[in-house]
């Protein structure tokens, strides 16, 4: 319910502001965009837990190796985007999460962080125009 409240929140802040184009995006485009996308995921979270039996979820503690992977992750990529650059930093993220949240080899998580990273990168360069630290490149 808190994420479904946050992201209402969001939409109605970015509703309240200029949204511009794609092309040249005003400051309620991304509140806006998040909120959106937020309220999806919140109510399909909803729909699957109205559905889940009574003691189906599993409880994640903050000290356990998910947590900490996705907390060390977050710190080395706030350390080391610039210097690293967008596509090894955020490919490495991703890289790291998808495979500690999936089963099985590396081949999927490979996969998942390539073209996650390529897509996002043409995204935000070329569809937003928005300069991204290149790195060592």
């Amino acid at each position: 319910m808190v994420l479904l409240g946050t992201a209402f929140f969001l939409i109605i802040s970015g509703a309240r502001m200029p949204s511009g184009t794609v092309a040249l995006p005003g400051p309620g485009f991304m509140p806006l965009a998040i909120g959106i996308f937020m309220a999806a995921v919140a109510g399909g979270l909803l729909i699957g837990k109205l559905k889940t039996p009574r003691g189906g979820s599993e409880i994640v503690n903050i000290g356990s190796r998910h947590f900490l992977v996705a907390a060390a992750g977050l710190a080395w990529t706030g350390l080391f985007f610039e210097r690293l650059g967008f596509l090894i930093c955020m490919g490495m993220f991703l890289l790291i999460l998808s495979k500690e949240f999936s089963q099985g080899g590396w081949l999927k998580p490979i996969l998942f962080s390539v073209v996650s990273i390529l897509g996002a990168y043409w995204f935000f360069v070329r569809i937003l125009g928005v300069q991204l630290p290149l790195g060592p490149f």
